[in-house]
């Protein structure tokens, strides 16, 4: 372990000459092609603040919300194209629009359509947030795509220099991301293309798209700073990518009830058929097993089996077909309820899901407790929490007091600095979050050992002797440790890299900022 005086010069160190790198020039003037040359820039883009100038030629009504500023976008990089001839699929929620959105994708091609999908955040390849029929771009098709987006911004330089220096000083990395999508899906011909919000609706660089299927999955708190202190208020804005005469299909937000009322009005104003999950008609019989554990992924592999027939035309009660209760069965994702068992599983088996809400983090560690005894055959397996969380703290370690005597010992680790969080100032930010969840953590349940970890781990066996070490841990000493990596999703990226790069003996890249 690091002294902590020679972390933090290491990072000051990282910091000025990450803050230097990007001083030398736009992402605009770069002359490489490469994949390498993307990750490079978009490594810029997710290190910089959209900073408008003083003497904008976009106005405030011209360019006020963020979906105005895209739509503007695409209007002057000559992508309204895209958006005509594009056929969409729109998910958004607080649990498991991502999850939601793969599961639609992956139904859609059993009825025989190339299927585009569109998802943030990735957890080891920048690849993963654009894919095709399920697949990764090959890293110079992707690179092709991305240098067309950067071209088009040139083209408008040539014309316009002043409106393309207030462009592109405020295209943000997921707004870049997204714009390359659309060139990946019109040029790779998808039939079909679904798309996840970043955050919210009404408001998110998504929301230009005019969709024929809509998705709320169930709602929360969360992202309370961009939509609204409470969850009547986050409903009212996710509610915004209903659009009139598009179905829309919603969980049944049992958790937040009061909040159905809101997408029932939205849906009235705006002339959208809203129909809650209980209300569809669905399939007779057992629902397939899945893959994905928890109970919200039973639900939302409901929600997209009627969206993704609601798109095809296919009668949503008919029964299952063998191609869509395979995909059901079958279906993972890097991160959702992952299980990974570094050697023979007699030191540490890892258990990786994000989740970075109250109710997530409940039905999270509710999977993980259920797949530790299953694995183990031990009703008391020795069990270690490894979490980070740049949420409210105390909210966020209340969803473990009904499940503290499951563990005997919990880790609050650092990360590797998150995309727009590369400064020194931002980078102690993280710190003082990691200490603040540990010091709740001993208030709130002192029956547990609390370690904080305060520089991010730079190797597997890290992980596995912190998470293995056993002074003054309760219970048995002798059993593995069955660590739950769970909280943010940049966590959960650590170690699944750790993982890779461990379980392909060195060989895994890093691939992308996040």
């Amino acid at each position: 372990m690091l002294s902590c005086t020679l972390w933090r010069s290491m990072r000051q160190s990282l910091v000025l000459a990450s803050q230097q790198v990007s001083e030398r020039g736009t992402i605009f003037n770069e002359v490489g092609r490469t994949f390498e040359d993307v990750l490079r820039i978009m490594d810029k883009l997710a290190c910089r603040k959209e900073k408008p100038s003083t003497d904008s030629v976009l106005t405030t009504k011209q360019c006020n919300t963020n979906v105005e500023l895209t739509r503007m976008l695409a209007r002057h990089l000559g992508m309204n194209e895209c958006l005509e001839k594009l056929r969409f699929v729109h998910v958004t929620g607080t649990k498991g629009k991502g999850t939601t959105a793969t599961y639609i994708a992956a139904l859609l091609k059993t009825y025989g359509l190339k299927v585009g999908l569109f998802t943030s955040p990735h957890i080891s390849d920048i690849r993963e947030r654009i894919l095709v029929n399920s697949e990764l771009l090959p890293r110079e098709v992707f690179a092709e795509y991305f240098f067309q987006v950067r071209d088009r911004f040139v083209k408008l330089a040539e014309s316009e220099k002043q409106l393309f220096q207030e462009l592109s000083c405020r295209t943000s990395f997921f707004r870049y991301i997204f714009l390359t999508s659309l060139l990946v899906f019109i040029g790779e011909n998808v039939d079909v293309a679904v798309m996840e919000v970043g955050i919210g609706g009404r408001h998110d660089t998504t929301n230009i798209i005019v969709p024929e299927v809509s998705v709320i999955t169930a709602l929360g708190i969360d992202h309370t700073k961009i939509l609204g202190n409470t969850v009547e208020e986050i409903a009212l804005d996710k509610a915004g990518i209903m659009k009139p005469g598009v179905i829309c299909y919603s969980a049944t937000q049992r958790d937040h009830p009061t909040t159905r009322q809101i997408l029932r009005n939205y849906g009235n104003i705006v002339g959208a058929p809203l129909i809650f999950l209980e209300d569809a008609r669905l399939p007779e019989g057992n629902w397939p097993k899945l893959a994905i554990g928890g109970s919200h992924a039973i639900e939302n592999s409901k929600l997209a089996l009627l969206a993704a027939r609601q798109f095809a035309g296919v009668e949503s009660s008919q029964p299952l077909s063998a191609s869509e209760r395979y995909e059901l069965e079958y279906l993972t994702l890097a991160g959702r309820s992952q299980v990974t068992q570094v050697g023979d599983g007699k030191q540490i088996t890892f258990y990786l899901d994000g989740a970075h809400t109250y109710e997530s983090l409940s039905t999270a560690t509710r999977w993980f407790l259920s797949e530790s005894s299953s694995r183990t055959g031990e009703a008391d397996p020795r069990r270690v929490l490894l979490l980070y969380s740049s949420r409210d703290p105390r909210s966020i370690l209340k969803a473990f007091t009904p499940f503290i005597a499951c563990f005997s010992k919990a880790i609050i680790a650092c990360v590797s600095a998150p995309k727009t969080k590369r400064d020194l100032e931002s980078i102690d930010s993280v710190i003082t979050e990691v200490n603040a969840i540990a010091e709740c953590w001993e208030l709130l349940h002192p029956s547990v050992e609390c370690v904080t970890i305060t520089k991010p781990f730079q190797s597997l066996e890290e992980v596995v002797d912190i998470a293995s070490m056993k002074r003054n841990e309760r219970g048995s000493r002798q059993k593995p440790a069955q660590t739950f990596v769970t909280g943010s999703f940049f966590l959960v990226a650590d170690i699944a890299r750790l993982l890779n790069k461990h379980l392909c003996k060195g060989t895994q890249e890093s691939v992308g900022p996040r």
